[in-house]
């Protein structure tokens, strides 16, 4: 499972010399006032054929271990659908998990 979390981590870390980044303290400050960093446009990093119940363990533990010092959300949490948003150093990470699809995205956004 660590294996999954920091390949998954690794892939949305390649950002360019140009990105916008932000402290731990500055994103949770933000996240406390209600205001989130301004964000480009999402990229999809990863499309991966898995179970619903894999993909949904998969994301709530990168949120468990990501939460514990950075903003995260659980977007949505239903039998059909599962997805979890994550503000780290540089980006905004979304994991988005499809019962129908049998399908995980990971989208990564930096920030403007």
């Amino acid at each position: 499972m660590k294996k999954i979390i920091f390949a998954a981590l690794f892939l949305v870390s390649g950002v360019s010399d140009a990105a916008t980044t932000y402290t731990k303290e500055q994103l949770n400050d933000m996240a406390s006032s209600g205001t989130y960093p301004e964000q480009e446009a999402a990229i999809t990093k990863s499309a991966e054929t898995m179970s619903f119940e894999q993909c949904k363990s998969g994301a709530l533990s990168m949120y468990s271990q990501v939460a514990a010092n950075y903003p995260a959300r659980v977007v949505v949490d239903t039998g059909l659908l599962y997805m979890v948003k994550l503000w780290t150093n540089d980006g905004a990470i979304t994991v988005s998990c499809s019962d129908p699809d049998k399908k995980r995205v990971i989208t990564q956004a930096n920030y403007q």
